[in-house]
């Protein structure tokens, strides 16, 4: 399990997340400005998140070794719980939000909770609400309040909305959006020499295709793999005697994809050493990084300008002012999080580990 894996669940708050607020209810898990998230609300929430614990990540298991591993400085329960404790503090805020801003939902969004719930109703339980209210129980909850726990992610969503969506009352600026990217980017020139593979192809010399519909590979060997790899040698005694790392990159790199650079963060999907070195660096410097998909020379670049607005850069940055909208948003909450009171003997009688997994309810 990687943490900073773990840790992009927290943006999901603005997506699919399920918040999990109400008011005036006995047994409150935590409260905050008249608004309370209940005891049996954090029980669904809870194995709602196990679930999605499961589906997200491959490593996921539901077993005591899986939660007594280590994961930064404690272990995967206790930071998974964590997890949950702060996305739901993040639910109950943005309730609170809901009230201070007068904020209303239309008849449309309510009308399409319900109709969600009822296709629960009718596909789940073929429309025996008895049924639907002891499944749903097993997580805590009944079909009215999982209802109310639907409407509530709908007010977290008109919350954010006003606050930065297209007509928000904050919005969001490119001083917003610089910071963003130097706190989240590091941009590199990227030498790549593939000596790991070839794509794999029949006697017809038509693609062979695996299970899952990918085109597979076949280990380079013999005069291929000789050849790639005095590539590799010329671009290390290149490099090492001074030479001009974008001479090399023009002479070398088997990827000149992106004549801008590439611009990573720390959590997109590409190949994890060359990630981790990126943002090891110091602005200059260049490291060479070996995966197994091949050889890699990265070097670190200053941050180009407006590069959220660069054609060249298109691919980097696909819903970047969502991210950035996002980002604001939970710096905004967590700025209220001391205004919260959590009940702390209730809430230490739970964990991920001994709560059941929703994967059917959200």
């Amino acid at each position: 399990m990687k943490k900073t894996a773990l840790t992009r669940l927290l943006p999901l708050l603005l997506s699919a997340v399920l918040l999990f607020a109400s008011c005036g209810k006995s047994a409150d898990a935590m409260t905050c400005g008249g608004c309370a998230i209940s005891e049996n609300e954090f029980r669904f929430y809870l194995a709602t998140y196990k679930g999605r614990f499961a589906q997200t990540y491959s490593d996921f298991k539901d077993n005591e070794a899986f939660y007594r591993q280590t994961v930064g400085d404690g272990t995967a329960e206790e930071f998974l719980f964590e997890t949950v404790i702060q996305n739901v503090s993040y639910s109950l805020l943005s309730d609170v939000l809901f009230r201070q801003y007068g904020l209303s939902l239309s008849s449309s969004v309510t009308a399409e909770v319900d109709g969600y719930v009822d296709s629960f109703l009718n596909d789940y339980a073929d429309g025996n609400r008895n049924a639907l209210n002891q499944a749903l129980g097993e997580y805590g909850v009944n079909i009215k309040l999982f209802r109310e726990i639907l409407l509530r992610d709908e007010r977290a969503t008109a919350v954010y909305n006003h606050l930065y969506g297209q007509n928000g009352i904050i919005g969001i600026n490119d001083d917003d959006r610089q910071a963003y990217l130097e706190e989240n980017y590091a941009r590199v020139r990227h030498i790549y020499v593939n000596n790991a593979y070839v794509y794999s192809t029949d006697a017809n010399g038509r693609p062979v295709y695996d299970e899952n519909g990918q085109q597979e590979k076949t280990p380079l060997t013999g005069e291929q793999l000789e050849a790639k790899n005095a590539l590799v040698a010329a671009i290390d005694e290149a490099l090492a005697s001074g030479e001009d790392f974008d001479s090399v990159y023009e002479a070398a790199s088997e990827d000149k994809y992106y004549s801008e650079g590439y611009y990573l963060t720390r959590n997109m999907d590409f190949v994890e050493g060359v990630v981790r070195s990126a943002f090891d660096m110091e602005i200059g410097e260049w490291t060479k990084v070996e995966s197994d998909v091949g050889v890699h020379y990265i070097k670190r670049l200053p941050l180009g300008d407006k590069p959220w607005a660069d054609e060249n850069c298109a691919d980097f940055f696909p819903e970047y002012d969502e991210d950035v909208s996002s980002a604001l948003f939970t710096d905004l909450l967590d700025g209220m999080m001391d205004q919260i009171e959590y009940n702390n003997t209730l809430l230490s009688g739970y964990s991920v580990e001994k709560s059941p997994m929703n994967s059917r309810f959200g």
